[in-house]
């Protein structure tokens, strides 16, 4: 089995593409792709990400990129809706769960793909990150089936902890029984 290092080579080679950047071989299906790791590589590929593959696309002039952290577009919503200090004393007053249900919400996918449209202006490949971090709060379907919308000709990479069957997304090795419309890179 390749491992998480071999991988991410394969990853920055194929992003660099001429292959990758023209969206070939996507039989007009929109370019979301899904780079799927064992939840038990998780830091090793925030560090990947950071330090290998990030600092790989700052030269490259086609390919305007930007990284968008899922989890931290929740804290700077709660921030600007003034509800993040309240939400510790709601968690420790009504629990962990209510707060969760609190938060997907007014965290919902309409006010995550605002925030991702709203960094991502004048960008052509969109990064997202933070998917193992957010759950059970946000769903991933509901992020690419809402960007989906928006972003028919950007091409977006989805980091995610779990695994990728070309058909269904395993989360930590649940199934979630949705459709996605991305391939597997």
């Amino acid at each position: 089995m390749e491992n998480i290092n071999e991988k991410f080579k394969r990853l920055i080679k194929k992003v660099k593409s001429e292959e990758f950047y023209n969206n070939k071989g996507l039989a007009n299906e929109v370019p979301f792709y899904i780079f799927d790791y064992s939840p038990e590589t998780e830091l090793e590929v925030r560090d990947l990400i950071k330090n290998e593959f990030l600092p790989s696309l700052e030269n490259n002039e086609r390919l305007r990129t930007v990284e968008i952290d899922i989890f931290e577009l929740l804290l700077e919503s709660m921030k600007n809706d003034d509800i993040l200090d309240v939400s510790f004393k709601i968690e420790e007053k009504k629990g962990t769960r209510f707060l969760y249900e609190k938060l997907k919400k007014s965290f919902n996918s309409e006010v995550i793909v605002k925030y991702i449209e709203q960094k991502s202006e004048n960008k052509n490949f969109i990064i997202l990150t933070g998917v193992g971090k957010i759950f059970p709060i946000v769903r991933t379907h509901t992020i690419l089936n809402n960007l989906q919308n928006i972003f028919d000709h950007t091409k977006v990479l989805l980091f995610f902890p779990g695994e990728y069957t070309n058909i269904d997304l395993r989360l930590f090795g649940f199934k979630d029984n949705n459709y996605y419309r991305a391939f597997r890179i």
